[in-house]
């Protein structure tokens, strides 16, 4: 479902912003010193750093769904998981990589659900609608200095972003459906003094 939901974000990206898939590249790969030299053209990186439950948003209902052959079937609602993704811009010239990184900030902040004709794959099954953040200050993401000097690289702006996608377990069971009821009754003795 990762990949599908980085297709989404890469459509999202060329059809909002828009960019250019013949003069701007989208990546998901590690920002390092390997991947950076390679480089050729503009680039907008998504980094994801960050895959965690999002308790905020943990139920612990069930829902029942009734069957055409007197059964039913409950089913544990998805768990909600935060993907936090580390954006940044890369370009040749600093300014540039200023205005294409406002331009990828301004698209994501428009965009707190993702546009259901841009998903990908298993995302259009998805029954609940799939939110985002974009530059939050309490994300994850609290000092960029040890994330860069962790990469043996050197401080770059960067966006957070999150996307809270549902995990299903596809945890059912099916049983028969209860059409009778038994009452069961104790008569009461009364004494008489």
């Amino acid at each position: 479902m990762i990949n599908e939901l980085d297709e989404t974000l890469r459509q999202l990206l060329i059809k909002r912003v828009p960019l250019k898939p013949s003069e701007v590249d989208v990546s998901f790969e590690i920002p390092n010193r390997e991947w950076t030299a390679s480089i050729s053209k503009p680039t907008v990186n998504l980094y994801l750093y960050d895959i965690r439950e999002n308790h905020e948003l943990r139920t612990y209902d069930w829902t029942v769904e009734r069957n055409d052959n007197r059964t039913a079937t409950r089913r544990r609602a998805p768990l909600q998981m935060n993907l936090s993704y580390l954006v940044t811009a890369w370009t040749n010239d600093v300014g540039d990589e200023h205005r294409l990184l406002w331009r990828v900030v301004a698209t994501l902040s428009r965009h707190s659900l993702l546009p259901e004709e841009l998903l990908q794959g298993k995302l259009k099954e998805q029954e609940l609608e799939i939110r985002t953040t974009t530059a939050q200050p309490d994300g994850l993401f609290k000092s960029p200095a040890d994330f860069w000097s962790a990469l043996d690289s050197q401080i770059k702006p960067s966006i957070n972003y999150m996307v809270i996608l549902p995990l299903d377990l596809e945890m059912a069971e099916t049983a028969p459906i209860v059409l009778e009821k038994a009452l069961r009754m104790k008569q009461k003795e009364v004494s008489m003094k």
